[in-house]
């Protein structure tokens, strides 16, 4: 497909480059941070899961590309600036990062523009507050996704997706420490996932230059031919988000043989989406508890870009539409031809409507 026809033909051509172009400059910030700070820079949030000036960071930066392009836009962000103004001199050393990402990036900053001090850099941040809905164009961001695996050094992501009237249409995630294929772990590490409703899921490596338009990169599409006995399973590492002894009950009835591979973030969608595994189980660990939308966004049309379906525990759609949560419970996701026999086997185990759930939270 040529550069000219996919300009005029491919739907929310801008939304996505300038989504892959903020992705990108904030990974090149959270990278930074990770190498540098590691060990020591780590603050708590309300919630008691770490947070980062990574964090903060990211989420100025790409809520500030957003709205520089798409100025009436609004954003559902997981931060707000509270904790960094009350910390003395935090803003500023954020800041400084981020002056150093910019200027590093600086053939992007007439497209994304720059933040100019550490007083714009927390009105980005607050900028984050919208309440979500179904009407108008909303950005959930998820500034970095696994905040856990990335004070390790593992598994994290950078999560951005355009919701229209409630409907996911853009999905752009970047993954630093993602290997090209995770059944090597010597394969090449970096990935920028991207995703259009009605497009396709697409792939290309996170450190080399971006290749526009986006549907000249790597098409990718889930492994559609599997059945149970040959299928990879990737789940979450913490067991606080989500009942891993209810995936092991499901694991065991679907007969699955494989050795699940546990990794932090919505990295889980994109192997899924590559086709490196084709099962991705979230089990409800607390009846009340409602996913994030920031948390699911971007991998969920990923998944459906690339072939497959997502899913609640009973085999329902996600609404992204319902606020700043989803109004379900868990989240499954996976190939077309296996995801009615997970939905069956969840059923015969906690219920039609869930009546023995409660047993495994």
């Amino acid at each position: 497909m040529s550069s000219s026809s996919t300009s005029t033909s491919t739907p929310y051509l801008k939304e996505a480059h300038i989504a892959q172009l903020a992705v990108k400059r904030a990974s090149i910030l959270t990278q930074k941070i990770c190498d540098e700070h590691l060990n020591n820079k780590g603050i708590s949030k309300s919630d008691s899961s770490p947070v980062t000036i990574g964090d903060f960071g990211a989420q100025a930066i790409i809520i500030n590309s957003i709205l520089n392009n798409f100025k009436n836009d609004e954003v559902v962000g997981e931060e707000d600036s509270e904790l960094i103004k009350k910390q003395e001199g935090l803003k500023d050393v954020i800041f400084k990062h981020v002056e150093y990402v910019q200027n590093v990036d600086f053939e992007n900053s007439k497209i994304l523009s720059d933040l100019k001090t550490s007083d714009e850099l927390c009105e980005s941040i607050d900028k984050g507050n919208s309440l979500g809905g179904k009407n108008g164009r909303i950005w959930a961001l998820d500034p970095i996704d696994g905040t856990k695996g990335f004070l390790r050094g593992d598994q994290y992501a950078i999560c951005l997706a355009l919701m229209v009237d409630g409907i996911v249409q853009v999905g752009v995630i970047g993954c630093p420490n993602l290997p090209h294929d995770i059944n090597d772990p010597n394969s090449k590490k970096g990935g920028l996932f991207t995703s259009v409703r009605g497009v396709g899921s697409f792939f290309q490596d996170l450190d080399q230059d971006l290749i526009y338009p986006f549907t000249n990169s790597e098409k990718i599409q889930l492994n559609n031919n599997a059945d149970f006995n040959i299928a990879r399973v990737v789940e979450g590492v913490e067991k606080g988000h989500s009942s891993h002894d209810l995936q092991s009950l499901i694991k065991q009835n679907l007969n699955i043989k494989s050795k699940s591979v546990n990794l932090d973030s919505q990295v889980k969608y994109c192997a899924v989406s590559k086709g490196d595994a084709e099962i991705y189980l979230r089990l409800p660990k607390d009846l009340k508890y409602r996913e994030k939308i920031w948390d699911h966004a971007a991998g969920y049309l990923l998944i459906i870009e690339a072939g497959g379906v997502v899913s609640d525990i009973y085999g329902n759609d996600l609404d992204f539409g319902f606020g700043r949560t989803l109004n379900s419970q868990g989240v499954i996701a996976s190939t077309k031809t296996l995801h009615a026999g997970i939905i069956k086997a969840i059923k015969s185990i906690i219920g039609e409507n869930g009546e023995d759930l409660e047993k495994f939270t």
